[in-house]
């Protein structure tokens, strides 16, 4: 009877902990996954959605490339983004980068931009003497701060979107990218 209270006690616990991690994303300032708008023309227009669910139009994101650039999504807009968030310590992020190099030679020059998001804490040098190792080609971005993991609402790495030219979600994966995988594939050539 003892062990069947502490574990209902650790049931209600759990629960609150989830809602109070949700509400705290809620109210960090970020971008919340789902908000509805209106075009303010003529006549009734559909609502636009703006989010990270496939559908919606990806929110406004930007960070500071490796090279000390300023990268900025909807800067983007003229060509389809495979954004994949990860990080050097993250044992699947490492086993998905031969996929993300295939797909960014195999595309690149159809319009198709791979951009890896690191979420690493240990700094510039240490990001790019990783990138230099695993002969990565595709463009890296550095967020210490995980602001991409916020507005995507994951905390699992790695997190992968396709987002259309028009800044709409078309896929979305928070696992490891799989050699081909047929559904990204037919995403990406649709989206080209």
């Amino acid at each position: 009877m003892k062990k069947l209270a502490i574990v209902l006690a650790l049931s209600l616990v759990a629960v609150a902990c989830k809602r109070s991690e949700q509400a705290a994303t809620e109210t960090t300032g970020s971008t919340p996954a789902s908000t509805t708008t209106k075009a303010q023309t003529r006549g009734p227009q559909p609502p636009v959605q703006i989010g990270t669910e496939v559908g919606a139009t990806m929110p406004e994101y930007s960070a500071t490339m490796l090279d000390g650039s300023k990268f900025d999504l909807a800067a983007k807009r003229d060509k389809v983004v495979l954004l994949n968030v990860w990080a050097t310590w993250c044992g699947p992020c490492r086993f998905e980068i031969p996929e993300l190099q295939r797909l960014h030679n195999e595309y690149a020059a159809k319009g198709l931009e791979v951009v890896g998001v690191s979420v690493d804490e240990s700094g510039v040098e240490a990001v790019k003497e990783f990138v230099d190792k695993e002969k990565m080609t595709y463009p890296v971005a550095l967020d210490p701060e995980g602001k991409i993991a916020t507005l995507l609402q994951t905390s699992v790495l790695p997190t992968t979107v396709l987002i259309g030219k028009d800044g709409r979600v078309l896929w979305k994966k928070a696992m490891v990218v799989t050699e081909n995988d047929p559904e990204l594939k037919k995403a990406i050539e649709s989206a080209l």
